[in-house]
């Protein structure tokens, strides 16, 4: 009989979670808004209960769950030391209360880390040995597979692509350093740019499609798509820029396939072309036939990607 994990995906918006087998599918589904509220403790009490209603919900009994959130996770502790997403979250163990509620093996991963297994498993990056991903989204962030295994670092934090620095004089990122790929090619990072132009009278097209609205990545893009120059440039550099981060690191890792998921890929070859050209561009040798690939896996990334840290640690 196939084996069977409980899966949860938590952000600041939704806490889902799913019954999943071990060929991926999602057999029961359940999803909520994270409470408004959001204590550590009510956060704790709904991701149990969710598990508990999907385990509930499907057959045959799960062997393991996982959770993946964003933030700093220490994966062999099941502990949160740092949850953007929710307020207090620090130093916090989550596995605990899972393992206890549901009788079985419980494990937390950090969300872009589980969707970079994810991919390698049911995804994108299925029939690679070593595999790099990015999410490009409101943040930038990571995973490595090397050797069919999720690469987690001496201290659990591989992966943090958003952090490398592309120029120590760029703007400031979150994380407290300068030019961070992050702080200067994410979905903030592009709002930026399209307040910057606002800000200048630079945009006509741009101005009456933010009307009274915060700008955004989105408006950025729209603006591109309806003949702005400016603002299609902007997104051209910043694919650039996103290409030689990832070929950088293509030169550190040499995977098999870099694959992408996020919502910036909404931007489509706009962003994706000059990214690619600029990572084939400084990717060294041989490695500069490393497969591109976007991912396959959707809105699910987060909960297969928890499924398959589930398998992982299941089997060792």
């Amino acid at each position: 009989m196939t084996r069977t994990v409980l899966a949860a995906d938590f952000g600041g918006t939704h806490l889902r979670a799913a019954l999943v087998s071990e060929a991926g599918e999602i057999l029961t589904r359940v999803d909520h808004a994270t409470p408004e509220e959001a204590t550590p403790q009510s956060v704790i009490a709904r991701v149990v209960d969710l598990l508990a209603e999907a385990a509930e919900a499907g057959s045959p009994r799960p062997a393991a769950a996982c959770i993946a959130t964003a933030g700093l996770i220490n994966a062999d502790e099941g502990k949160v030391i740092l949850a953007p997403n929710i307020p207090g979250f620090r130093n916090l163990v989550l596995t605990t209360p899972v393992s206890e509620r549901l009788g079985v093996p419980a494990f937390i991963e950090n969300d872009a880390s589980a969707a970079a297994l994810g991919e390698f498993r049911f995804g994108a990056g299925k029939g690679t040995r070593h595999l790099l991903h990015a999410t490009l989204g409101t943040g930038i962030g990571g995973g490595i597979v090397i050797d069919g295994k999720l690469y987690r670092g001496a201290k659990g934090l591989a992966g943090e692509i958003g952090h490398i620095i592309l120029n120590p004089a760029g703007p400031k990122c979150n994380c407290g350093s300068r030019g961070c790929l992050e702080a200067m090619v994410s979905g903030v990072a592009f709002a930026d740019r399209a307040r910057r132009i606002l800000d200048q009278g630079k945009s006509r097209v741009l101005h009456e499609i933010v009307g009274y609205e915060d700008p955004s990545a989105t408006h950025l893009y729209i603006a591109a798509t309806k003949g702005d120059a400016l603002c299609e440039a902007e997104i051209r550099h910043g694919g650039h820029l996103l290409g030689l981060g990832l070929g950088s690191l293509v030169n550190v890792l040499n995977p098999d396939a870099v694959t992408l998921s996020g919502g910036l890929l909404a931007m489509g070859e706009m962003l994706v072309r000059p990214m690619r050209e600029a990572m084939y561009s400084l990717a060294y040798g041989p490695a500069a036939g490393t497969l591109i690939r976007l991912s396959t896996l959707g809105e699910d990334a987060g909960l297969l990607g928890a499924a398959a840290v589930a398998f992982e640690r299941l089997d060792g």
